[in-house]
């Protein structure tokens, strides 16, 4: 990764912070990483993906050297961000991909902002509506309703380290280097852990099943064939949704596959840079 932090300012003040390496006259590429992580999430994706690509990667409000303001802790205010840091950078023809609630940023300003900016789009492992309800038992493993969300912005305030333990036990089935493993917890600690809570209580009960058919962007979804965090169908099934969209399934990785498995993601990524879904079949196995 780049070892130059920069900023920009969002509308309403905050600073978002971000690093950009690679060829400048190179495809864009925006990284956004999940609830509890930073940017440094991508500490082993960045090195391949910039030999091709002019890589971004942002800080979301609340994680990393990015402000942690009192207000805004909406996937909406998140989307606003992306809004801002796309058009102060002037980026466009950006692939965007997100893991997790980045996923939701993606959504979120899909259906706020539009395309325009997009050239394709490529979301990691998170489900379409964390909570269960009468017609979806595909959310979250352990977010899903108002009793689990409850327990874990308990957790969260009482101990952000509490969060960046089990983050290794449910997001890891494969093996990640010990450095690797002491950089992401110690990148959560960063986190308030009143802020995750209250983005957690916004960001599990939003439902973006009636967005995914409207979206006519490239879209690539990998899901994480043992992940801890969702079952795998309902990850699937945004894939399955969207009218130009490609599932990848991990088969023996977890929500981080991009982190356990970071040779394969990255192929999958520029692949899809290059030529979108062409030629690709609607689900493809990584062993």
């Amino acid at each position: 990764m780049s070892d130059t932090v920069q900023y920009v300012t969002a509308n309403d003040g905050a600073r978002l912070a971000y690093e950009v390496s690679g060829p400048v006259s190179a495809p864009v590429i925006v990284l956004l990483h999940g609830w509890s992580g930073s940017r440094k999430y991508f500490s082993r994706n960045i090195p391949t993906l910039r030999s091709a690509c002019r890589v971004y990667a942002l800080d979301l409000r609340f994680h990393g050297d990015s402000d942690s303001p009192s207000h805004g802790h909406h996937v909406a205010r998140l989307a606003a961000d992306l809004n801002d840091f796309l058009t102060c950078l002037n980026l466009e023809r950006v692939v965007v991909v997100g893991t997790s609630l980045g996923c939701a940023v993606i959504w979120s300003y899909i259906e706020l902002y539009g395309e325009a900016r997009l050239k394709g789009a490529v979301t990691v492992d998170q489900a379409p509506l964390q909570n269960r309800s009468h017609d979806w038992q595909l959310g979250s493993n352990g977010c899903y309703d108002s009793t689990t969300l409850a327990n874990l912005q308990a957790a969260c305030r009482a101990d952000v380290a509490n969060i960046a333990t089990g983050n290794m036990g449910c997001c890891c089935s494969l093996p990640i280097p010990d450095q690797t493993a002491a950089l992401l917890h110690a990148e959560t600690l960063r986190c308030s852990g009143e802020a995750l809570a209250l983005l957690m209580a916004d960001h599990t009960q939003l439902d973006w099943r009636p967005l995914l058919p409207r979206i006519r962007i490239p879209f690539l979804n990998c899901v994480g064939g043992c992940s801890g965090v969702f079952p795998t169908q309902g990850c699937l099934y945004v894939g399955e949704q969207v009218p130009d969209g490609c599932n990848v399934l991990f088969s023996r990785a977890s929500h981080w596959l991009h982190i356990e498995q970071p040779e394969e993601f990255c192929a999958a990524v520029l692949g899809f840079v290059a030529n979108g879904n062409d030629g690709r079949e609607k689900l493809v196995v990584v062993p």
